[in-house]
């Protein structure tokens, strides 16, 4: 490896590398345009290293030498994604790299269209929905013990939990936040969405299906992921705010963040809440800042939910992400995986990880994996992020 590193694309999607440049008293091609999110604080500007070579444009202003020491993270990274994905036959691919906070490096191979372009992210949806649900609770619409049986009639005649209140009407917010709700249906891994309307109504028509077989809602004392869980609290969102799901999302969570180019695909809007969020790379990992406390952009009450549960012998839920405790602190992490023949496209995947070190990925993808090939790409990416070289 030479001494300085090219790090591609940096000027149309990287705020984080142009407000370094700027702190740093040096000149920003008129074309480039600054992003009105900047995404790196003060503090985040020291990782780039006392040896900053000048931070030079080159003539078309896309291209930037940086560092060595501040983007080797990045090169061995986009090396362990791209080994994996020969390894793993995934033709297509991409991924966003932050540290501490601030953009440092965009990966793509393939056809896929960079890591700025919005793809389905399939369960990493469940992030965004864990923290529009936080807002709730922040600002007193929720609790973390509200129940379904004190949601409006509406709400519980539509989503059908007015059919099964006494199995169902005390589970609460957290509880599915935490997959600890009791409902082992579900029917979004079982048919995989075939014969499911196919628009903004399929998470009701699913609801349904989940709450009729017994015993659901009865032992909620295990952690039994489902994706139910999610796509209720989505309508939760929906009937406590007036407003749909994915414009109070977009609006309160999303924009704010640094994601304003998030929606609910065309394509895979019937996994709503649990799974249909499309956003590039770089976006969710904008937005993905808020689990690190340094960010200050998720309150302190929503950290302690989502350390309350964590522990050294296995990862637990949160708030859309499952959390590690560690020598040093903990590591959040969440995987999407998705094949089917009712939604375009018809496979995806995705993987976000925030270590203990500072260094986070968003990676997409466009094929379901098997439970094998995610295990070697958690094991890759984490020993690329973890490198001491």
């Amino acid at each position: 490896m030479s001494s300085t590193t090219i790090v591609r694309n940096v000027l149309r999607g990287s705020a984080s590398v142009l407000v370094a440049a700027m702190s740093l008293g040096l000149a920003v091609p008129a074309s480039a345009g600054v992003p009105a999110h900047p995404v790196i604080s003060s503090a985040s500007i020291s990782t780039l290293g006392p040896g900053a070579s000048g931070l030079p444009y080159g003539p078309d202003g896309q291209w930037l030498v940086v560092d060595t020491a501040a983007t080797k993270v990045q090169d061995r990274l986009g090396e362990a994604f791209s080994r994996w994905m020969d390894q793993n036959n995934v033709p297509n691919g991409s991924m966003a790299v932050m540290r501490d906070n601030g953009l440092v490096g965009e990966f793509d191979k393939g056809d896929h269209s960079g890591a700025e372009m919005a793809v389905p992210v399939a369960s990493l949806s469940k992030a965004i929905t864990g923290v529009c649900v936080m807002s709730l609770i922040d600002n007193g619409t929720l609790r973390f013990d509200t129940t379904l049986s004190e949601m409006s009639e509406d709400f519980k005649n539509s989503t059908g939990v007015s059919s099964h209140l006494a199995r169902v009407g005390d589970i609460t917010i957290e509880q599915l936040l935490r997959h600890r709700s009791g409902i082992i249906s579900d029917p979004v891994a079982v048919g995989r969405l075939v014969g499911v309307p196919l628009d903004g109504s399929a998470d009701l028509t699913l609801i349904k299906q989940a709450l009729r077989p017994k015993p659901a809602g009865r032992d909620r004392s295990q952690e039994r992921y489902n994706n139910i869980n999610y796509a209720i609290l989505g309508r939760v969102i929906q009937s406590v705010t007036g407003e749909s799901y994915e414009s109070y999302c977009k609006r309160m969570v999303l924009a704010p963040r640094g994601a304003p180019n998030a929606h609910l695909g065309a394509g895979v809007r019937a996994m709503g809440a649990f799974g249909g969020w499309e956003i590039s790379p770089v976006e969710y990992a904008m937005f993905a800042r808020a689990f690190d406390p340094r960010s200050r952009l998720l309150s302190p009450r929503a950290h302690s939910f989502i350390t309350a549960m964590m522990n050294k012998d296995g990862a637990t839920a949160s708030l859309g992400m499952f959390v590690r405790q560690t020598s040093s602190g903990y590591n959040l992490f969440h995987f999407g995986n998705w094949s089917s023949t009712a939604t375009t496209p018809q496979q995806f995947g995705s993987y976000f990880a925030m270590w203990d070190n500072g260094i986070a990925v968003t990676v997409t993808f466009d094929r379901e994996i098997s439970d094998e090939a995610a295990q070697a790409l958690d094991r890759a990416l984490a020993g690329a992020a973890y490198d001491p070289r």
